[in-house]
């Protein structure tokens, strides 16, 4: 593999990267906000019915993603500082992580069957009451983080652009 051909992701990393942001920026938003804001029960309801579903779905692209991940080489780090890298690497680490906890937590919550957009039905975990609020307690923890992780990591890419480093170029088809 050529150096500039290492100056960016695989198309493979690309599509996965942009499908992960998609979903999990969606269920995010919408689950703070029909959580935190004054909504109407239908449009609360609608958005979690969304929210299982996609995050269903998403499940084995995750884990596409991270098989990917431990297989695919990706590109130099551009910051040659080791403090920034390894400061890189954590974030992403915890972007992965919390990520498969929030999943995780996500399923093990359900007190109900798992309906992905009326095309089938998972059977909910069966476990009792006070389970299901400790997996619940743990999901609405684990998003707060992954909120924050994922804001940082934005917060990263712009200023990675404003300083000129074209770093958006290298997770761009």
């Amino acid at each position: 593999m050529s150096a500039s051909e290492m100056e960016r992701y695989s198309w493979e990393q690309v599509l996965l990267h942009w499908i992960s942001a998609a979903v999990i920026l969606w269920v995010l938003v919408s689950g703070f906000y029909v959580a935190y804001a004054e909504v109407d029960e239908a449009i609360r309801t609608w958005v979690g019915w969304v929210n299982v579903s996609a995050t269903t779905l998403y499940i084995p692209i995750f884990v596409l993603r991270c098989v990917v991940r431990a297989f695919k080489p990706v590109p130099a780090s551009i910051d040659r500082n080791p403090l920034g890298r390894l400061a890189a690497h954590v974030a992403h680490q915890a972007l992965y992580w919390l990520t498969a906890v929030v999943l995780l937590s996500g399923v093990l919550m359900m007190d109900h069957a798992i309906d992905v957009f009326g095309w089938w039905q998972i059977p909910g975990p069966a476990f009792d009451a006070v389970w299901h609020a400790r997996w619940f307690t743990l999901h609405i923890a684990s998003c707060f983080a992954l909120a924050a992780v994922v804001l940082l990591h934005i917060a990263a890419v712009c200023l990675h652009q404003w300083r000129g480093h074209a770093i958006v170029r290298r997770m761009w088809l």
